[in-house]
C-alpha cells in the first residue's frame, strides 16, 4: 500500500487520489505571475506635482493661521495690560484709604526740585517695597555715588531707582527697552487743559498785574484728577468717578519719528492755547508719523530731555501726564527750549501699541478700551483754544462743558458735563 502524502502525488489536474480533489503543484511561469499582480509594486516617493500642491495647501494653512497666533497673542498682551492698570488702580485707592487723597502729581523738595511724581508716592501699594526704601533712605549707587533720602534728580542715570524696571508699569504690547531708563507706559490724567499743567510761573518780580506771567500759575487747568501742587480727593470727582478718567496709556519711545512714542517741540506756548499748531505736526503722507523737519523730542538738541514714559520717577508732564484733547492715538506736543525747559505742559495724547484705541483707568477703579474715534469734538463750541484763563479769543474758565466732546468730558473732574454719559466705553 502506498502511503505517500498527497502533497507528494504529481497527477494531473482533474485526478483524485482516495477521492479527494488535487490540483496541480506546478509553480506559475514568471511571466504570467507578473500580469496577474501588477498592483503589488511598492511606490518610493511623491512626484514633483504632489509635492508642489501639499507645500501650497501647507502654505494656504499657516497664511490663515498666523494673524489668527497673532491675533491671540495681542489678546493676551492686551489682557495683562487690562490688569496691570487694575493693580495702578487698588495702589491708588488703597494710596487714598491711608492718607485720605490721592499722591500729589509732584513731590518737591529742598535737595530735588524737579520732583518726583506720583509713582513713588504709590510704590508701598504696589509691591515695591525695595524701590520706596531706596528712594526714602540714602543708598549708594552702583557707580559709588552717595546720594541722600529722596536726592537725586530724575533725569540721572545713576540715580539707581531710575534704572528699575516695574513690571507693572510696563505693557506687554511696548516693546522699548533700555537698561537705563526704568520706563511707564500709564500716565496721570491732568484733564483737558494743556498750559502750565505741570509747573507755575513764576514772573521775576512777581509782578502779578502783567497776567502772561501770573505767579499763581493758570488756575483754570485744574481740571483733571491730577493738577500741579495739590492733592485730590474722591470728594473732588463731582462728575462721579466712573464718569471721570484718573489714568490713560501712553507709548514710549522707540527711537523714531512714529507719533504715538514721542512729541513735537516748540519753543513757545502758542501751541498751547492754538491747537492747529499741534495738530498740523503730522506728515500727510505717512500719517503716522510726524512730517519731516519737524523738531521733536528724542532727536538732536533734544536728545537725552524728558520724553513719553521716559522715567516713572519724574513728575515732568511730558513723562507722565496725559491730557484727554485729542483723541487717542494722535500727536503730542511739548515746550522745550532746551534742557532743563519741559516743565510748561502741553498736549500730552492717550496712546498705545494696541490695534484701535488704548486703556483708561476711571476713577471707581474700572478700566476701559477708548477707540481712536471717540468723539473729542463738540459742535458750537471752538475746539481749537484749549482750556485756560489767559488766551487769545474765547476762554473757557474752570468749571466750564469742555471744548473737546465727549473725549474732553471724560477728562474733568468737576464741570459736570452730561457728555461723558454718552461715551460708548
Amino acid at each position: 500500500m502506498n502511503t505517500a502524502s498527497p502533497r507528494n502525488l504529481s497527477l494531473p489536474v482533474g485526478q483524485t487520489s482516495q477521492g479527494v480533489l488535487m490540483f496541480a503543484s506546478t509553480p506559475l511561469p514568471e511571466h504570467a505571475r507578473s500580469r496577474r499582480s501588477p498592483k503589488r509594486l511598492n511606490r518610493q516617493a511623491f512626484s514633483l506635482v504632489e509635492l508642489v500642491v501639499v507645500i501650497a495647501i501647507l502654505a494656504a494653512l499657516a497664511g490663515l493661521l498666523l494673524p489668527a497666533v497673532q491675533a491671540a497673542r495681542e489678546a493676551t498682551r492686551r489682557m495683562n495690560c487690562n490688569n496691570n492698570f487694575k493693580m495702578l488702580g487698588l495702589a491708588l485707592h488703597n494710596y487714598h484709604a491711608a492718607y485720605n487723597n490721592f499722591p500729589y502729581s509732584r513731590i518737591v523738595n529742598d535737595t530735588n526740585w524737579r520732583g518726583y511724581g506720583p509713582v513713588v508716592g504709590m510704590l508701598p501699594f504696589m509691591e515695591q517695597q525695595a524701590a520706596w526704601e531706596m528712594i526714602s533712605h540714602p543708598h549708594t549707587s552702583d557707580s559709588g555715588n552717595q546720594y541722600v533720602a529722596f536726592g537725586g534728580f530724575p533725569w540721572t542715570a545713576d540715580y539707581t531707582p531710575n534704572r528699575i524696571q516695574i513690571p507693572s508699569l510696563r505693557c506687554p504690547s511696548d516693546p522699548a527697552e533700555n537698561e537705563t531708563i526704568g520706563r511707564l507706559n500709564y500716565g496721570f490724567c491732568y484733564g483737558d487743559a494743556a498750559r502750565y499743567i505741570s509747573f507755575y510761573w513764576f514772573h521775576p518780580d512777581q509782578n502779578r498785574s502783567d497776567p502772561a506771567y501770573d505767579w499763581l500759575g493758570d488756575e483754570a487747568v485744574d481740571r483733571g484728577m491730577f493738577t500741579w501742587n495739590k492733592r485730590k480727593r474722591f470728594r473732588d470727582c463731582k462728575d462721579g468717578t466712573s464718569q471721570t478718567m484718573l489714568m490713560g496709556e501712553m507709548a514710549t519711545f522707540l527711537d523714531d519719528r512714529s507719533i504715538i512714542g514721542t512729541a513735537a517741540v516748540f519753543d513757545d506756548r502758542q501751541f498751547q492755547t492754538d491747537l492747529q499748531q499741534c495738530a498740523s505736526t503730522y506728515d500727510p503722507e505717512r500719517p503716522q508719523f510726524y512730517k519731516p523737519g519737524q523738531e521733536l523730542i528724542g532727536f538732536g538738541n533734544f536728545a537725552g530731555q524728558s520724553n513719553r514714559g521716559r522715567w516713572w520717577t519724574d513728575p515732568i508732564a511730558c513723562n507722565t501726564a496725559v491730557n484727554t484733547i485729542f483723541a487717542p492715538n494722535r500727536v503730542s506736543c511739548t515746550y522745550s527750549t532746551g534742557p532743563g525747559s519741559d516743565w510748561y505742559g502741553g498736549v500730552y495724547t492717550v496712546t498705545s501699541r494696541h490695534p484701535g484705541g488704548a486703556h483708561i483707568l476711571m476713577t471707581d477703579g474700572s478700566i476701559k478700551f477708548v477707540t481712536d474715534s471717540i468723539d473729542s469734538a463738540t459742535k458750537g463750541v471752538d475746539s481749537n483754544t484749549t482750556v485756560t484763563r489767559y488766551a487769545p479769543g474765547p476762554v473757557h474758565p474752570a468749571g466750564s462743558e469742555s471744548p473737546f466732546g465727549v473725549w474732553g468730558a471724560l477728562g474733568t473732574s468737576s464741570s459736570q458735563e452730561t457728555r461723558a454719559n454718552e461715551a460708548e466705553l
